[in-house]
């Protein structure tokens, strides 16, 4: 912060709101100290390392803003924090057999390799590829994080042999790189899970960190620190004021039933984003009716969230706010609409945008957060924000169907993404043809993925993006080689080698075609 003057820090709220923070925020990440030097040192000391916590207690933040940078400045050898599911489009006709968790991971770790070197590797491979030596002239350890491991921990099909063989090779590196520290993080209603494959994996060694809420102290360092990183003073009474709204639980009638012992980060950024969202002109921060903001912040994140679930999945909002009173805000009680068809992939849904938990459990979902219940028992579905016609979302959306299986609702999804596309925004534009290509070639209609890929392929063009262009070029040639078009595979894999020619994925497809001698039709 320093050398920026105070004028232009004070039209930077201190709440970040509700997304998790990066290395960027790590000047505003405050109140987990202790957590990082504990979790540092169960890092450094052992192999395997399992944090976990309730949703959205800040587990991604802590990796991201906390525990990464500091070892970074320790010069410690440890790779950009992993993810085995993304909103990244590759090709698949240009990757044919890869494992989609294990590319999405190794391409995390390794953002600027071609996904077509990341293919052929397994995370063995990966790994041992990183290796470096200590000034003894030793293997380094290696700090590797998966975050949201969760993710391949659910059972149910489809890839579910994908994410199955994603683990193995996470132990099997653990197995034959000693010198591997591997952090997974993990929700905790999927802590058992883990554990199970930890066993069946033969990993005793492995440690645990529970990752709690901000207790009232940590949660007042927070806010007070987060205003003196902008130049601004909170009287304490007004911070205390604040953190005992965000832990109070109310009833029916309004009446405060409880307070929580903790404060969730979540909601604590939630409420401050709102009640900061115009940087004020003096060091106050809470206003004349504090209980009314808090309660409109919550009520709006819980009317986005649910607003941006429902049309994701393809729900009206009446038969949402239906099941959500039924299932989880009134347990077993009657709706006043239809029952919905609720997915497990829109229950897991729910479950990644923090809103419930327990979505496997016999009873039922739960509600992640009691101090939820006021805000959604007095949302009404009329009046729920409609979400904007973001094509980058309506991107990942379809992204994710379609790693859910469910490919009708993926391409209807793209399909809307693309009608509301603006021409200015070329890289999602050419990333949603892409998406599209590939639904169509797992549908078997190769002539309208051709076509979609060559679509693709000139939007990454108008881009100068050749490497992008080269994996489209590279598809078209091999969905050609299966059609046994030789001359026309030839053509297209000779000008994706041109664009990316030291790619082993892509001339491997041009050897194949050069000496496949499949007439062409």
């Amino acid at each position: 912060m320093a050398g920026i003057p105070a004028a232009l820090r004070r039209q930077r709220s201190p709440f970040i709101g509700p997304r998790p923070f990066t290395a960027h925020d790590e000047s505003l990440f405050f109140g987990r100290s202790d957590e990082i030097r504990l979790l540092r040192g169960l890092w450094r000391r052992n192999r395997l390392t399992i944090l976990h916590s309730d949703a959205a207690a800040g587990k991604t933040s802590l990796l991201r803003a906390g525990l990464i940078p500091k070892l970074r400045a320790d010069n410690a050898n440890v790779l950009p924090l992993g993810r085995a599911t993304s909103c990244q489009v590759w090709p698949a006709a240009a990757l044919p057999g890869h494992n989609p968790y294990v590319l999405t991971l190794l391409s995390s770790w390794d953002p600027e390799e071609s996904p077509g070197r990341l293919a052929e590797l397994s995370v063995g491979e990966f790994v041992r590829g990183r290796q470096t030596l200590d000034s003894d002239g030793e293997p380094a350890p290696i700090f590797a994080a998966v975050d949201q491991a969760e993710a391949f921990l659910r059972r149910q099909e489809p890839h579910q042999g994908h994410r199955r063989r994603l683990l193995d090779e996470l132990f099997e590196a653990l197995a034959r790189r000693p010198n591997l520290r591997l952090l997974l993080a993990v929700r905790s209603d999927y802590l058992d899970d883990l554990r199970h494959e930890v066993k069946d994996a033969g990993r005793p060694e492995c440690a645990e960190y529970h990752l709690r809420p901000l207790t009232p102290e940590a949660a007042t360092d927070v806010v007070s620190r987060s205003a003196q990183a902008m130049r601004l003073h909170l009287p304490p009474a007004e911070v205390e004021e604040l953190l005992e709204e965000l832990r109070a639980v109310r009833d029916e009638s309004g009446r405060v039933s409880r307070l929580t012992r903790a404060i969730d980060p979540l909601l604590l950024q939630v409420a401050g984003a709102h009640l900061w969202r115009d940087p004020p002109g003096h060091d106050h921060l809470v206003p004349a009716s504090l209980r009314a903001e808090v309660e409109r912040a919550l009520a709006d994140w819980c009317g986005r969230t649910l607003a941006a679930a429902a049309a994701e999945h393809e729900l009206s909002p009446r038969e949402l706010e239906s099941w959500l009173r039924r299932t989880v805000l009134h347990r077993g009680g009657t709706g006043t609409a239809p029952a919905a068809e609720i997915t497990d992939a829109f229950l897991h849904s729910l479950e990644d945008r923090h809103l419930i938990t327990d979505a496997r459990h016999s009873a039922g979902p739960d509600l992640r957060r009691r101090r939820l219940l006021a805000p959604l028992r007095g949302l009404d579905p009329g009046q729920w924000p409609s979400p904007p016609p973001d094509p980058a979302a309506l991107l990942c959306a379809a992204v994710r169907a379609r790693a859910a299986g469910e490919p009708d609702r993926a391409g209807r999804l793209a399909r809307e993404a693309a009608r509301v596309c603006p021409p200015k925004e070329m890289r999602v534009r050419a990333d949603i043809e892409s998406l599209l290509g590939n639904l169509c070639y797992e549908q078997r209609s190769p002539d309208e993925a051709v076509a979609r890929y060559l679509a693709a392929a000139t939007l990454y063009e108008a881009l100068n993006d050749g490497a992008s262009v080269g994996w489209m070029l590279a598809a078209v040639g091999r969905i050609s080689l299966a059609q046994g078009r030789r001359s026309t595979a030839i053509e297209h894999l000779m000008a994706a080698v041109s664009r990316i020619p030291n790619d082993p994925v892509v001339r491997t497809g041009l050897g194949q075609a050069l000496t496949g001698g499949i007439a062409d039709q």
